[in-house]
């Protein structure tokens, strides 16, 4: 059974098919990176729905996110050549749209978990997530890394 190193999560600005990543973190046992993101010109889509979950509003990301092409510059070279475990497949939907707005090809491969690990144990391991999400990215890709060590290690 493959064990991941490296897990990844997205926050977003809302469901629709033209929302966009908002926020990314990574984590591993020797890294934390986490960035608010900067839309895109042509990212318009906001769901305050979304907003009401994750709590980061279209201003703090102007002025506090970096850009498509900063975040997926710094991703690739933290995670080349990694494989990159998820507990969502629109993670890899966000990823596409930070990366096509990037303008650039990612160096690391994102995957579900079930990848990793089977659907059976991939079910385990969401039953030991907190029932509550933070819906912020680094707590959610740490809640996922812990998780999945505290199942694999029993």
């Amino acid at each position: 059974m493959a064990r991941p190193s490296f897990f990844i999560d997205f926050e977003a600005s809302g469901i629709a098919p033209d929302s966009y990543p908002i926020e990314v973190a990574v984590v591993s046992s020797e890294i934390s990176f986490r960035t608010l993101v900067k839309p895109a010109r042509y990212w318009t889509h906001w769901s305050f729905d979304a907003q009401d979950m994750h709590g980061l509003s279209q201003d703090r990301l102007r002025q506090q996110g970096d850009t498509p092409v900063t975040v997926a510059r710094h991703m690739n070279q933290l995670f080349s050549g990694q494989l990159l475990c998820s507990d969502s497949p629109l993670d890899s939907f966000w990823l596409d749209v930070l990366y096509e707005a990037a303008d650039l090809m990612p160096t690391f491969q994102l995957k579900p978990l079930e990848v990793f690990v089977g659907r059976e144990t991939a079910s385990e391991i969401y039953r030991l997530l907190p029932t509550t999400k933070h819906h912020r990215a680094l707590p959610d890709a740490t809640a996922l890394m812990n998780a999945c060590r505290a199942f694999l290690r029993a």
